[in-house]
Order: C-alpha cells, then structure tokens, then sequence
C-alpha cells in the first residue's frame, strides 16, 4: 500500500475544511479527486505533503507516519507536481528537472554526470528529449507541465500528487499529457490528481476521490463511483452517463442531461 488516510480532519482556525476523510490508494492506482471549488481538495493535498498538520487522523506512507518525516523524508516519499504556469525565469528544460535533485543534493552541491544521464532518460520516457536545452519560457503548456512532471520523477518517489495537471491546456495537449501520465501509472506509481472534468476520471482513471463540503461522497473504482446520481448532487445539475464505444473498447461519458435530449 502506497498511502493511506484515516479519519483526517483539518480546519484553517474555527473553519473547518476537512472532515473525518478516509482514503486510500495503492501501488499502480492513478486516482481523480473530484469536488466543486472550496470542499478541500487543495487542503488534501498540502495535508498528504506535510505542509499542513491536521487536527486529527492518520496519514501513512509507504509504512511511514507522516508526522513522523521531516521534509526530506516526505519527498523521498512523495512529489508534487503542480499546475503549469509560465516560467518567472527561462530555465532550461534539463536545468529545471535538475532542480527536482534539491532534497538529494543539498543546498551547495552540483549535480553529477549520471544526474543528467537520468535526467536525458527521463525527458525521453515523457518523449520530450528533444527539447532538454530549450527554454521553459519557448515550449507548449503541456510540454511545460511535462517538464514539471519529469521534475518530480527524478526525485526517485512513488507517489506523485498533481494539481489539476491539465489546467489551461488544449484538448490535445490534455489528452497527451494524461495518456504519459496513465503509463507511469502502468509501471507502479501511485498518482493522485485533482479535476474539474468527470470525463477525465471516467476515460483514465482506475479509482476516484468526490469531496463535497470537506466530506467523502463517494470512493472507489471511477466507473463505480462517478454515477448519474453522485455527479448531479456533486455540481448541482442534472447529468447522464453514456457508454460509448472506444477504439477497441468502451468507455463511459458524462453530459448534462440537457445536451442529452
């Protein structure tokens, strides 16, 4: 088991975010955390990084207490990958992945040959070697949040948490991005991400996490959990679930009911 949360409860002073949430995810799973703006899923997340102690419960990582880590520890253990945005600075594309060596090599020390043979080997996992010495600045969003993927893979953790990974991005971009993130998956990483997007969920994600109001909806397998019912309650409008073929398989869609008639 990658990670697992039991009975956490935060609150920001008198407010309280999170309720009692219970939750887990396993070696392999690529999970979707769903929820209108507000029910806590930020908070989650920063809660399962250790940049935020809760009030009460439980969270365990690959056997470890959480409160237990310090920072360190915790990215040994754990990357976060957060939204794409445009760069301050225009770092390479390999200087900014070299960043991600910052917990493993201290605050003086320079990274080493075989840091940028990893770092080459991951760039092209991601199919994006070809841009190591371009500017962050002068490549696409998703190349962009590709980078900042390949980022948290060099420091060497499990369990990646991403923040809307596919905000601002095209729908090809999108799609790409989420098929490079489904084969880390494949090979054994736990990947937790939050979405606005049930079709995202339904279309590439083995488990799903809906918050409403700081408490657990649902959880479980997405096909299971993502129903009409759960969807409609969870954004206030009426939807339907469509099966569709897929290629060679089938999927499940979600639309407003409205567009359905």
């Amino acid at each position: 088991m990658s990670i697992e949360i039991t009975d956490l409860s935060f609150s920001y002073e008198k407010h309280q975010v999170l309720h009692n949430i219970d939750f887990s995810a396993h070696d392999g799973d690529l999970v979707a955390v769903l929820g209108p703006n507000g029910v806590g899923k930020s908070t989650l997340f920063r809660c399962m990084l250790g940049f935020l102690k809760p009030q009460s419960g439980e969270i365990i990582i690959n056997g470890h207490n959480i409160r237990d880590m310090d920072s360190r520890a915790v990215a040994r253990e754990i990357a976060y990958i957060p939204q794409s945005v445009s760069p301050a600075f225009n770092y390479t594309v390999q200087d900014t992945v070299l960043m991600g060596l910052t917990n493993q090599l201290g605050t003086f020390r320079s990274p080493k040959k075989e840091h940028v043979e990893r770092v080459l080997s991951i760039l092209d996992s991601l199919g994006i070697a070809h841009l190591r010495h371009r500017g962050c600045a002068r490549i696409s969003g998703g190349e962009r949040q590709l980078t900042l993927l390949a980022r948290a893979l060099i420091q060497n953790a499990k369990v990646l948490i991403m923040d809307e990974p596919t905000a601002n991005l095209d729908y090809g971009n999108q799609y790409r991005v989420m098929e490079r993130i489904g084969s880390l998956a494949d090979k054994g990483y736990t990947i937790i991400f939050s979405t606005h997007d049930p079709n995202q969920a339904l279309l590439h994600t083995s488990r799903a996490l809906v918050l409403s109001d700081g408490h657990v909806l649902a959880s479980g397998p997405s096909k299971d959990v993502l129903t009409e019912d759960v969807l409609s309650s969870l954004y206030g409008i009426d939807v339907s679930i469509h099966d569709l073929n897929y290629g060679d398989s089938r999927c499940m869609v979600c639309t407003p009911s409205a567009a359905a008639s």
